[in-house]
């Protein structure tokens, strides 16, 4: 027989039993421990504590607190988040954020924000912007722009003349450009080139030292010295005494310049390097001599060389001596070159002497080291005949000429070839023409002086 059903205990049992089959109706409390298993269909309300693997549904509604996943999502979220991240992203966003960040990226943007920055930065731009400033700066450039402005400010002169300032309480000389308009256009008699000259002319006595300390130039100024051309003095730079001519005052744009290399340029270039006190880096050191303090054709390398070899190094100046030689004394080399030289034994004409000598230093027949230009013969006979073919003393003969008793005119008359008393002149000369009798001599040469054939 059956056995009655005992009915359902009013509490759980302490060790749940284990049925093959999940019950029909679910329980009215959870259990106290999770399920090996999910559920197939979700619970009505979330549980206090996250799933240890996430669902494979998002939920319909975000939780109160974000999970913390150890990486980020693949897809960014439909909605910024109400804080902003720790750490920028790798890649910047599509579109502006609505503030800008507190401090600046690391590299600039490529290209410029629609609105200007509230402060200036601390250093220039490497260009210069598209537009002008709404406001001047504080303090003029020392060099004008290469283009005027379409609606200039007052003239603003790259190089700014001493002007006198008589408001009270700044009495003194300025130089910033603000002179006015009537002194402008005299500046002979209003604007100097210096402080000093400034206030010499405007604020002498008492009020001259007040002048000078009111408003002195510093380094920083840009035209604390104001250099023009010296072609009243020694004609060979620039200076910057204060006392340039009246007609450089009144175009001082074009000859007052603010520093002695701009003034060098434009009116000594010629001599720019001993009008500046500077030199180039030379090509060479050796270079000509022709100042006179070298007694023979040399090159010098002594660093005194002119201007003008200074201005065209490239012609003037060598690297070596031998390439100096070369270039300036090739008719002289070896003096230039410094080369003691002790002749070559051979024969040439000396003009001074007027007869044949051997070129070679010591005693006689030596006459010295020949010149460059002299021509050289292997024996005396040849030399004496090419040379001296006239005269034959030019071999050392002992032989003494007596004449031909021919004559031959001398002295404005016909003499006979012979030595001894009158009719005899001497003996004849090569180069004279001979005449076997007096008559024929006169009738040649004297024709116009009768008295030829008397005397």
């Amino acid at each position: 027989s059956s056995q009655p059903v005992p009915p359902p205990s009013s509490e759980p049992s302490s060790e749940p039993s284990l049925s093959l089959q999940p019950s029909s109706e679910p329980s009215g409390e959870p259990s106290s421990a999770p399920s090996s298993e999910p559920s197939s269909q979700p619970s009505g309300e979330p549980s206090n504590t996250p799933s240890s693997q996430p669902s494979s549904e998002p939920s319909s509604e975000p939780s109160s607190e974000p999970s913390k996943s150890s990486e980020p999502s693949s897809s960014p979220s439909s909605e910024p988040s109400l804080q902003p991240s720790s750490e920028p992203s790798s890649q910047p966003s599509s579109e502006p954020s609505s503030e800008p960040s507190s401090s600046p990226s690391s590299q600039p943007s490529s290209e410029p924000s629609s609105q200007p920055s509230s402060s200036p930065s601390s250093e220039p731009s490497s260009q210069p912007s598209s537009e002008p400033s709404s406001e001047p700066s504080a303090t003029p450039s020392c060099s004008p722009s290469s283009a005027p402005t379409e609606s200039p400010s007052k003239p603003r002169h790259g190089v700014n003349l001493y002007y006198p300032e008589w408001v009270s309480g700044k009495e003194g000389c300025r130089n910033d450009g603000d002179e006015p308009d009537y002194m402008a256009v005299n500046p002979t008699d209003w604007l100097s080139s210096t402080l000093e000259a400034c206030c010499k002319k405007f604020f002498g006595g008492y009020r001259y030292d007040a002048c000078m300390g009111r408003y002195p130039p510093d380094s920083d100024d840009c035209n604390v010295m104001l250099f023009y051309p010296d072609w009243e003095g020694s004609n060979q730079g620039c200076t910057d005494n204060g006392k340039e001519p009246y007609y450089m005052l009144s175009n001082h744009q074009y000859f007052l310049s603010n520093t002695r290399e701009e003034c060098c340029k434009k009116f000594y270039e010629w001599n720019y390097y001993s009008c500046t006190g500077t030199r180039p880096k030379l090509n060479g050191e050796f270079y000509p001599d022709w100042s006179g303090k070298s007694t023979t054709s040399a090159c010098l390398n002594d660093n005194k060389m002119p201007e003008y070899m200074i201005q065209n190094q490239a012609w003037y100046l060598s690297k070596t001596l031998s390439e100096c030689c070369k270039r300036h004394f090739n008719w002289d080399l070896k003096k230039c070159m410094g080369i003691t030289n002790a002749g070559t034994s051979k024969w040439y004409f000396k003009y001074d002497a007027k007869t044949c000598v051997q070129d070679c230093v010591g005693a006689s027949p030596c006459g010295g080291v020949a010149e460059s230009w002299d021509e050289l013969f292997g024996d005396r006979p040849t030399c004496c005949k090419q040379k001296m073919w006239y005269d034959n003393k030019c071999l050392g003969t002992t032989t003494v000429a007596v004449g031909t008793n021919k004559w031959y005119v001398k002295s404005m008359t016909c003499v006979k070839d012979c030595v001894g008393a009158s009719p005899c002149g001497g003996v004849a000369e090569p180069w004279d023409e001979l005449f076997v009798d007096k008559t024929t001599c006169c009738n040649k040469k004297m024709w116009y002086d009768p008295t030829c054939y008397r005397k």
